[in-house]
């Protein structure tokens, strides 16, 4: 086989995974049944398409087929389940502070912490209307534009912070935002990631004042104002350090026996 036909196979693949991906990143939640039309218009792919990339991740058993549609499968859950993992303790202790968030705003609120160079969503609180931005939990967000990913990066290692300024274009903007952020302990995305979408954000830190995640509140540009709810915002992922480091520290509970 010569290199030219070695490459276009190589490409062929390629674009085959990258549609699967795009087909697994239509699910709202792990829960959520789609149909092979309604997963064609979440994703802007033909039918026809949807359909065999379906045929090949239930194969694969990274998704299931049900009566009228197809959810994620077991073996997907137990891949974000190993992510996750690192995680045992943030969402324990992170998700009262965004109960209190959403109802709040009843807008969707997001936990997430720093994955490479993306933000690992560990946990999600749907608002009351659907949000333009697809996220679910055990899914990532880029960590440049998301207000979560700025929140976690401006409290990051200057290496980590290096690693993802090296891959864009224009790196004084985001360095610029990163050093805002870390003044006021609040990140904004103003339509950055999605262009309907506002967003807020605050770091959970740990006692050595680096970031160990971020708490967001999100929500359509067309009525949701971010700096309304910043403070309240900042002062839950405050907490939420204090909680976390306290639940960190604390000894185990032993049973004492008296002789």
């Amino acid at each position: 086989m010569t290199i030219t036909r070695l490459d276009s196979v190589a490409q062929a693949n390629r674009a085959v995974v990258e549609k699967a991906f795009v087909v697994l990143e239509a699910w709202d939640h792990r829960g959520e049944s789609l149909g092979a039309s309604e997963l064609a218009r979440r994703t802007g792919l033909p039918k026809s398409t949807s359909h065999r990339l379906l045929g090949i991740l239930e194969t694969a058993g990274v998704v299931e087929r049900l009566e009228g549609g197809y959810r994620l499968g077991e073996r997907l859950r137990d891949i974000s389940g190993m992510v996750a993992a690192g995680f045992p303790d943030l969402r324990e202790v992170g998700l009262p502070f965004l109960q209190d968030l959403y109802e709040l705003t009843h807008e969707t609120v997001h936990l997430g912490a720093l994955d490479g160079r993306l933000v690992h969503c560990v946990e999600k609180i749907y608002g009351h209307r659907r949000s333009p931005l697809n996220s679910r939990v055990g899914g990532t967000l880029p960590a440049h534009t998301t207000a979560l990913g700025k929140a976690v990066l401006a409290f990051s290692s200057l290496n980590i912070q290096r690693t993802v300024l090296a891959e864009l274009d224009e790196p004084l903007v985001l360095s610029a935002e990163l050093r805002r952020v870390r003044r006021t302990r609040i990140a904004f995305d103003r339509g950055d990631t999605h262009p309907d979408v506002n967003c807020v954000a605050a770091p959970v830190l740990n006692t050595a004042g680096r970031a160990i995640a971020a708490i967001s509140v999100s929500g359509p540009m067309e009525r949701f104002a971010p700096e309304l709810v910043a403070d309240r915002v900042r002062r839950a992922a405050h907490a939420c350090s204090i909680a976390l480091a306290s639940a960190r520290t604390a000894p185990a509970d032993t049973d004492s026996v008296s002789a």
